[in-house]
This record gives C-alpha cells, structure tokens and sequence, in this order.
C-alpha cells in the first residue's frame, strides 16, 4: 500500500507539472496573440494618421501657395477628375497651383474623414470647404467664395509613404459673401495679408 500511496503522489505531481507547463505555453501563446494584435492596431492607426496628414498637407500647400508640399500629395501617376480638370497628378499640381496663385486669399479644410484600409491601399473620403477672395485684404466690396463639396479618393503607400492615387471632387454648393472690412473695432486684430511662403505668418511646421 505505501508503495501504490507514492506512486499516486508521483503521478499526480506530474499531472500538475504537465498542466502548468501546458498553462505556462497557453499564456505564453495568448500573450503572443495580443501583442500582434496590438501590434496591427498601432500600424493601423499609424496609416491612419499618416493619411490625415496627406489631406492636410493638400489643404496648406494650397493655401500658402507650397509646391514642394503639394508634390507629396499627389503621386505623379495618379488619376485626377475634378470636372473642370481630368488627368494625371503630375498634370494637376502645377495647374491647381497657379489658380491659386491667381486667388488673394485662399483658406482650406477637409473634415469627417472616413478611411478603410486594405494593406498598403485605402479607400478615403472626406467633406471639403474652401473660401476665396481675389483681394489680398478685405476691401469695400469685397466678396468671398465659399465652396463646398467632397473627394473620394484612392490612397497607396510606396516606398513607406502615403499619397493619392485616384481623386475625383464632386461640388455640393457655392456660396458668395460680402466680406466684412476689418477696421474699426475689428481692426485691432493681426491681418493675415497676402498668403504665400514669404509671409512673415508662415510657419513651415507639420507634414
């Protein structure tokens, strides 16, 4: 009878021994897991944000009148359709940058971004609302454009950057405004002035 009490004793300190190192492999397995899993999520949510700062970066080149920003937008084989314009990106920056040019002021901003990943391509789209006045300063007189619409775009990384390769821009409504003259009690605030690089409100921060 001892000899059979120890051999229980032996057989169920292995048992426990073998159920901790398939516990200890379980959790270690378990761990694995979620760390990749954590890993994708930070991946993904660096494309992300790095596809927000490609929208951005549209919106700052055209306002400050920025080629060399504007060239990381667009990759030069990209397909552009914004009614007026239909063709290639390498086409379209200088294009869009010299109506620009052609503006006073120009202020965008793209918003409610949607975003679906697919590896190293994207489905986006986003609202855009731009405003125009072909016066460097508000005057009496002045009008200002307001432009509403949104772009479906196609988004790839290359060489571990983001930029688009497909944009079509469909307009939802122009508004024009009588701009108001900053003097008097308003005139006490900074004026932008004209808009471009060599403005001492330039600040070349950001993407």
């Amino acid at each position: 009878m001892p000899s059979i009490t120890r051999i229980s004793i032996v057989a169920v300190i292995f048992s426990s021994l073998v159920g901790c190192a398939m516990d200890s492999d379980q959790r270690a397995q378990n761990t694995l897991k979620r760390i990749e899993s954590l890993e994708q999520q930070v991946a993904q949510a660096a494309d992300k944000q790095a596809i927000h700062d490609v929208l951005n970066r549209y919106a700052k080149a055209l306002d400050w009148l920025d080629s060399d920003r504007l060239d990381r937008v667009f990759f030069d084989d990209a397909e552009i359709d914004y009614g007026f314009f239909k063709g290639t990106g390498a086409e379209f920056k200088p294009l869009v940058m010299q109506i620009e040019k052609d503006i006073g002021r120009r202020w965008h901003h793209a918003s409610q971004v949607s975003i679906d990943l697919n590896g190293d391509r994207a489905d986006v789209e986003s609202y855009g609302v731009s405003y125009t006045s072909s016066d460097s300063a508000a005057i009496d007189g002045t009008k200002l454009g307001q432009y509403m619409g949104f772009y479906q775009d196609r988004f790839e990384k290359r060489d571990g950057k983001w930029g688009i390769t497909y944009r079509k821009y469909v307009m939802f409504s122009t508004i024009m405004l009588e701009e108001t003259v900053l003097d008097g009690d308003l005139s006490v605030f900074n004026k932008i002035g004209e808009a471009s690089m060599e403005s001492p409100n330039f600040r070349d921060i950001g993407n």
